[in-house]
């Protein structure tokens, strides 16, 4: 199995890699996957972990900084920008769109339908979008939602299933639907 994982790796993050540009050091797991027009798009740091979905449309932009890692099954889908510290760590199966994906207007949406599911009214630059911005040392737990036009401050938590959709202050844990600051917390250097 070792082997075989080995393999699967190498062949993904070759591809990962013409999609996105990868600091030093920076591991691209065998589920990780990069969509972009151009390698510009997509800016993963140094000392990196990427296991998720990394997509941008014509307009969208998606930076990671250094040391932080994305784990399965998360996607990160930009239109306009979504800015990711460094030393973050974002678990399994989160979601973080800085758009609706689809307009809001029922009418669009009947057209969209109507025009066939491949046709360019399902582009993500018809929906409403606002940046997202994740700052360093941030956590964010297993399959939590991250809604567009979020700042999550530094040192932030955001909690197992949450739904963000307000900003979230540094220092703090974020829990619920939507989302609510339910601690602050007292920054301790342990180790």
């Amino acid at each position: 199995m070792g082997l075989i994982y080995k393999l699967l790796s190498l062949v993904v993050g070759y591809r990962f890699r013409r999609r996105a540009a990868c600091g030093n050091n920076t591991e691209i797991g065998w589920t990780a996957k990069a969509i972009s027009h151009n390698k510009r798009q997509i800016q993963i740091g140094a000392n990196c972990a990427i296991m998720s979905a990394c997509i941008c449309n014509s307009e969208g932009n998606i930076e990671i900084g250094p040391y932080t890692t994305v784990r399965y099954k998360s996607v990160i889908g930009s239109a306009i920008g979504i800015k990711i510290g460094s030393h973050c760590i974002i678990s399994n199966n989160v979601t973080i769109y800085d758009h609706n994906s689809h307009p809001t207007d029922p009418d669009v949406r009947k057209k969209m339908c109507e025009s066939g599911f491949n046709s360019s009214l399902w582009d993500w630059k018809y929906a409403d979008k606002k940046p997202i911005v994740i700052k360093d040392n941030v956590w964010i737990g297993q399959n939590a939602l991250i809604c567009k036009g979020v700042t999550i401050g530094e040192g932030a938590v955001v909690a197992a299933n949450a739904v963000v959709t307000k900003d979230v202050p540094a220092y703090s844990i974020a829990a619920g639907n939507p989302a609510k600051v339910v601690k602050t917390l007292q920054p301790q250097n342990r180790i």
